[in-house]
């Protein structure tokens, strides 16, 4: 996956301690995900399952990036399930690009 490959390469080269830290454990996020994606035989159970992986401290604010996250774990769930074109990595890329900038908003009212 396109996504995970450019945050492992960015997080290596980060000089910023935090935004290195940021970025290894959004790749322990999307790994998990994808692992969780792959066990699931319905995009509903995925959904469910696929949630809570700790996009926000203890997962106490992630239900509030239930709607912004949706497009990311569609567009993950579709790629675990065979798509693997490069489209749907585009796909993966373009829903990371919508999502992230509001999961900071949060993580940044969590501090």
């Amino acid at each position: 996956m396109k996504l995970l490959d450019m945050m492992r390469e960015r997080a290596a080269k980060e000089d910023s301690y935090f935004q290195a830290a940021l970025m290894r454990e959004d790749v322990t996020r999307l790994e998990k995900m994808c692992a969780i994606a792959k066990a699931c035989e319905t995009m509903a159970q995925f959904e469910k399952d696929g949630l809570f992986v700790g996009w926000t401290q203890g997962d106490l604010r992630t239900g509030e990036l239930k709607e912004p996250l949706a497009p990311l774990m569609a567009a993950i769930y579709a790629y675990q399930h065979g798509d693997q074109s490069a489209a749907a990595d585009d796909a993966i890329l373009a829903a990371w690009a919508s999502f992230n900038p509001q999961r900071m908003k949060i993580l940044v009212h969590c501090l």
